[in-house]
């Protein structure tokens, strides 16, 4: 079970950086890279990772949720894009939500009295769980949430730069 968790939390991570790969004017790629400085604990066992992850999993949750705030003139804003296509952003935002949630729940098993641990069941528990998260337990985590917060950010909008550019 170990390594199915491991492996979510992988295929999480490289369809991120996947569809955060856009080209830039020049046709070269851009792909955001995270200081992994800021997290305050080891990355030693799985207990440690699953953490982590469930820690990552709420921020990009956080960053998704504001993103649905805007309206297609604040989206063009934030993306830097002329037009929006927002059945693709619609879908693009789906899908994050639906691996979230499988690599949420993945990375929750055994993680009672544990940091980020609280149970969920759909994708809508995790929004709620998501809209309350600072990820700011302690000052140590709290360094790494704000790292966090703007990575996540970054990534999103590159997500969505691709989904508005891809017919």
């Amino acid at each position: 079970m170990q390594w199915l968790r491991m492996a979510s939390v992988l295929l999480l991570w490289a369809g991120v950086c996947r569809l955060a790969g856009a080209a830039d004017a020049s046709g070269s790629m851009v792909l955001a890279n995270m200081d992994r400085t800021g997290w305050p604990d080891a990355l030693t066992t799985q207990a440690e990772v699953d953490t982590a992850s469930r820690a990552e999993v709420l921020m990009i949750g956080k960053a998704l949720l504001d993103s649905e705030a805007l309206d297609e003139p604040g989206l063009k804003q934030r993306l830097g894009v002329q037009a929006v296509k927002l059945k693709s952003v619609r879908q693009v935002r789906d899908g994050l939500w639906d691996r979230l949630l499988t690599t949420y729940v993945n990375a929750s098993q055994n993680c009672e009295g544990q940091p980020f641990c609280p149970r969920v069941r759909s994708v809508a528990d995790l929004r709620q769980l998501a809209a309350a998260f600072t990820g700011e337990i302690s000052p140590a985590y709290a360094a790494w949430a704000s790292k966090s917060r703007v990575f996540q950010e970054q990534m999103l909008n590159e997500q969505l730069r691709v989904a508005v550019a891809v017919p």
